[in-house]
């Protein structure tokens, strides 16, 4: 009785479905760990941590729109005509009145920040050359890929916010993609 148990036991293993089975999980738990590992060490893609109070404050930025608007102010951010990653390049800020009168006298911030790593973020302030209602700074941005530009412009009680999206060419910092840290996990 007891050599038809084994026999039975030791048949089962011979099998190739039950291999193709135990593969099949095998496969699926390597592949889901390898997702799982790189989703850890990735960023999450959060801009900020505070986007449930910034969304509260969503009629304010609205009512901002819609005042700059009726001032009927100009502005234009004006950026070298390629942007590549790792090289100083000049952001130049030019903004009038309706009139066509250069604004003198304002002070003049630049956000860099990218939608997919706010630690890569950079503040700089834009200086203004002569009295000519141009502000201008060189800014190096620290690797390639998608920036937006958040240009925040004060004179007096008087605000003016102006957004802008960019790409930073070259080679940056060489970071992979998601996909290249899967395969190189998966296939050392």
């Amino acid at each position: 009785m007891q050599k038809i148990e084994t026999e039975t036991k030791d048949r089962a293993f011979r099998s190739v479905w039950v291999w193709a089975i135990l593969g099949l999980f095998a496969l699926i738990f390597v592949v889901n760990y390898a997702f799982f590992s790189v989703a850890i060490g990735t960023s999450s893609g959060l801009v900020t941590e505070k986007y449930y109070k910034y969304g509260l404050q969503q009629n304010k930025f609205d009512k901002q729109y819609r005042t700059q608007k009726e001032r009927g102010w100009q502005a234009s951010l004006v950026l070298d005509k390629e942007i590549h990653a790792h090289q100083p390049s000049l952001i130049r800020l030019t903004i009038q009145d309706k009139d066509n009168t250069p604004i003198s006298g304002g002070h003049a911030e630049l956000t860099a920040y990218r939608p997919s790593d706010a630690k890569k973020d950079i503040i700089l302030t834009l200086e203004e050359v002569g009295n000519s209602g141009v502000y201008q700074a060189n800014i190096t941005l620290p690797v390639q890929g998608v920036w937006d530009m958040n240009l925040l412009f004060a004179k007096g009680e008087d605000k003016h916010m102006l957004n802008q999206r960019i790409i930073a060419q070259g080679d940056g910092d060489k970071e992979p993609t998601t996909l290249e840290k899967i395969v190189k996990f998966v296939n050392p």
